[in-house]
């Protein structure tokens, strides 16, 4: 397992799509993940009215 699992294993890999203070908290999850050595995008889920961080093989 890399170094770097427990660190971001602590983020957050949905928030609320109506709030805010979502996207700039995903753009900052995002961006220390893929540093992290992750391939990630988010996607939308209606279902729930998220936004999730999900793997590039789980967002096609």
């Amino acid at each position: 397992m890399p170094a770097t699992a427990p660190r971001t294993a602590s983020l957050p890999r949905e928030l609320p799509a109506g709030s805010a203070r979502s996207l700039p908290m995903l753009d900052a999850v995002v961006e220390v993940l893929r540093a992290a050595g992750e391939h990630v995008h988010v996607v939308y889920a209606a279902h729930g009215d998220l936004f999730k961080v999900v793997p590039d093989e789980q967002a096609a």
